[in-house]
């Protein structure tokens, strides 16, 4: 089967406060949203769960890994702590099915530096959207152990060659200069900020795009729908602000609801922002009475 939407990165293992684990990680998050949106996606990752009710028609393709990524967030008075349990084999070109290579929109999205930079020069025909967090970690063995930060430093073709990369402010731990320094090679790139919105640079220059107000209860995977359905609408409009607009309701929809419950489908999201331009427009128009 030919996909619309490829997405290269492993589906985790993540391990809750009462031990008990659950499917997670940017593979879940941005195929679903795909999906949503109406396009065909596939996943290449390592073997995992699935949640419940998963979609049948998301194609997937397992690779020969011994487990899934395995993560543990414990909360502390000085921020998070991320333990990695269990680490997954690499995905190679060889583990992506020929027919899917073709696929106009791939999103290489590592968790644990499982997609090698070489794969970005692997689909030149693809508009090509990437979230590094995975590329910015590194970890100790013997497992378990602490996942450690460490900044990414691309090679500037690497960075030209991606149409479009996301990363969030907390990714690069509040570093604005290391996004910056992307955007002076990479024609595209959008720092996430939460309730705060996100920045776009565009060929080197900033833009802000404001966040959609929403009652949040778990922003959980807000920033890999934000990607997802801003490398969606880039490949249909070309219109890369309009495109993270539409990207910023969608995730703000998505955190209106726990997990990945309440990303939205195409048509709710065209109704709702239809409604959100009206009311703007109404509230432009008293304010200038």
């Amino acid at each position: 089967m030919k996909l619309d939407y490829l997405m290269l990165g492993h589906i985790t293992r993540d391990v809750l406060p009462d031990r008990s684990t659950t499917p997670g990680g940017t593979s879940l998050y941005a195929a679903l949203t795909a999906h949503h949106l109406g396009l065909r996606a596939g996943i290449v990752s390592a073997p995992a769960a699935l949640p419940a009710h998963w979609p049948a028609s998301i194609q997937l393709a397992f690779h020969d890994s011994p487990t899934p990524p395995t993560f543990e967030n414990i909360y502390t008075p000085q921020g998070r702590k991320q333990i990695l349990h269990t680490a997954s084999e690499p995905i190679t070109l060889s583990a992506i099915p020929a027919e899917w290579r073709a696929a106009p929109v791939v999103h290489l999205g590592p968790v644990l530096a499982e997609t090698p930079e070489a794969l970005v020069f692997a689909f030149p025909h693809s508009l090509l959207g990437v979230t590094p967090q995975g590329w910015m970690r590194r970890w100790d063995v013997p497992l378990p152990g602490p996942v450690i930060y460490t900044p990414w430093q691309p090679a500037p073709a690497v960075l030209a060659r991606i149409d479009a990369l996301v990363l969030s402010i907390e990714d690069v731990r509040g570093d604005e200069e290391l996004p910056r320094s992307y955007a002076q090679h990479c024609p595209l790139v959008a720092v996430t900020r939460g309730v705060a919105g996100a920045t776009l640079y565009l060929n080197g220059e900033p833009c802000h795009i404001p966040a959609f107000a929403a009652a949040e209860r778990d922003p959980t995977g807000a920033g890999d729908v934000f990607a997802a359905t801003l490398f969606v609408r880039l490949s249909e409009t070309k219109d890369a602000l309009a495109a993270a607009r539409y990207a910023a309701y969608v995730a703000a929809l998505s955190v209106e609801g726990m997990g990945i419950s309440t990303i939205p489908e195409r048509g709710g999201i065209e109704v709702g922002l239809l409604q959100a331009r009206l009311v703007a427009s109404q509230a432009s128009g008293e304010g200038a009475g």
